[in-house]
């Protein structure tokens, strides 16, 4: 009965998200008020609470699945660092709101009080840890220069991610494709021989 109940659960939970996640792709940040939610699933603010103690937790739970569909488009766009970046730039650029939301939370999250700040000081922090993984293994392969320093370079990439986010926001024409191929053929220059002559 238990398992029953908890799977019943789960997902209510899961179809809150998935309207959650619907809600801000399609209407923005400012839409994403635990009402409406609640009212496009059928549920009443309490109902919500039920399943999220707060709004912050629902939109992390959203920025968690953003992420979950970004890593797996990557996936399928081969296992190249910067083809990866590529992919996934691309897929952030698809859906303004959440593009938005992320924007947004992450500004807001830099107080401690907030209560999304423990979210992405992990967030950064797994980043980081990837980062340097992949990092280290394109330096291994030739493709970076070996004298960068790989945590330098992590956080670089990832405070250009960022910015290029919200440089979106503001300027709609700006496409990511062509930034992260700037990127990595400027990080490839260094490790290829130079002519000369």
């Amino acid at each position: 009965m238990a398992t029953r109940n908890y799977s019943k659960g789960a997902a209510k939970r899961e179809e809150i998200l998935d309207v959650a996640f619907e809600t801000v792709a399609h209407s923005g940040y400012n839409a994403a008020t635990i009402r409406t939610i609640a009212e496009a699933a059928g549920l009443s603010k309490t109902g919500v609470g039920h399943h999220f103690g707060n709004k912050h937790e629902l939109l992390t739970a959203v920025l968690t699945r953003r992420d979950e569909i970004g890593t797996a488009a990557a996936r399928d766009g081969g296992d190249h660092f910067f083809e990866t970046l590529r992919v996934i730039l691309t897929e952030r650029a698809k859906d303004v709101g959440l593009m938005e939301l992320y924007v947004r939370l992450s500004a807001e999250a830099v107080d401690p009080m907030n209560g999304a700040h423990e979210f992405f000081v992990e967030r950064y922090q797994r980043i980081d840890e990837y980062g340097v993984a992949e990092i280290k293994r394109q330096q291994r392969s030739g493709a970076i220069a070996a004298d960068i320093d790989p945590h330098v370079l992590s956080l670089l990439i990832a405070a250009i991610v960022d910015g290029l986010q919200l440089r979106m926001l503001y300027d709609p024409k700006v496409t990511p494709a062509p930034i992260a191929d700037a990127l990595r053929d400027l990080l490839a220059a260094p490790a290829r021989p130079t002519s000369q002559g």
